[in-house]
């Protein structure tokens, strides 16, 4: 079915800041800006690229801002090497899953003195949260199910309704969004990985088509990885037209540097 010009507009503006949506939902008890980009950020008349929303929190200030994104955005503060290029976190960042990493996953000596002082006290881990979902939403077993209570379980029933349930135009175009954001920073890596080849057989002396296979053979292997490492499983493997266009993209990059 074609799109409207109003709804290519919106998917054009959801898809500018979906990357910063992915960064910035985590489930509590995890820090989280997710409630107060929602209350304050989000809406007619809003500017939705990443800027924008970052802008957004900013402005509301330390009062203004719910206790978890003031620890959110802190933790950020304090673990920029960590969430950065070659970080121990970097592609968990880039996968929204920067708090997971961060508090759950790596341990606290392959962090920064300042990453740990800006991340929040550890808890016990329980509950839907702390165990369930630590790696991500799925579906739980009967048994699994049985453990939940109160709020926990409305949440978990919740979400498996809108799961299961026919979607809303919007969702799909929220979900496209962000399947789309998420293809796009995957193919930004692979590249990368795929120049980082080529330029080191153009630097042993190897030609053209030697620097092409070896772009090739990083490209599939960061592709296979990409989505392996997938977290949320929305990140569809790539085509064989792919991995060459992204060869192709890395051995041009190469050889136009001085």
């Amino acid at each position: 079915r074609h799109l409207t010009a109003a709804r290519r507009t919106s998917l054009s503006m959801l898809l500018k800041f979906a990357l910063l949506i992915l960064s910035l939902c985590h489930a509590a008890p995890l820090p989280s800006c997710e409630s107060d980009t929602s209350s304050h950020c989000l809406g007619d008349g809003a500017d939705l690229s990443p800027e924008g929303i970052e802008a957004c929190l900013q402005a509301l200030g330390e009062a203004g801002r719910s206790a978890g994104c003031n620890a959110y955005l802190s933790m950020l503060a304090g673990c920029g090497a960590e969430i950065g290029s070659g970080g121990v976190c970097a592609e968990s960042h880039m996968n929204g899953e920067t708090a997971a990493c961060l508090v759950q996953r790596t341990p606290e000596e392959q962090l920064s003195e300042g990453c740990r002082a800006a991340l929040p006290e550890k808890e016990e881990a329980k509950g839907l949260y702390g165990i369930y979902w630590k790696d991500g939403k799925r579906e739980l077993d009967e048994d699994e199910v049985g453990e939940l209570v109160g709020d926990e379980l409305d949440t978990y029933l919740r979400w498996i309704k809108r799961k299961k349930g026919k979607k809303t135009d919007r969702g799909k175009e929220r979900d496209y969004a962000v399947r789309t954001a998420k293809k796009a920073a995957a193919s930004k890596q692979i590249v990368a990985k795929a120049e980082e080849a080529a330029r080191a057989a153009k630097q042993a002396g190897e030609g053209a088509k030697a620097q092409q296979e070896a772009a090739m053979k990083a490209a599939e292997a960061a592709a296979a990885d990409a989505v392996a490492t997938d977290m949320t499983k929305t990140l569809k493997p790539f085509t064989r037209s792919n991995i060459k266009a992204f060869a192709a993209q890395a051995v041009k990059q190469v050889k136009d540097e001085l």
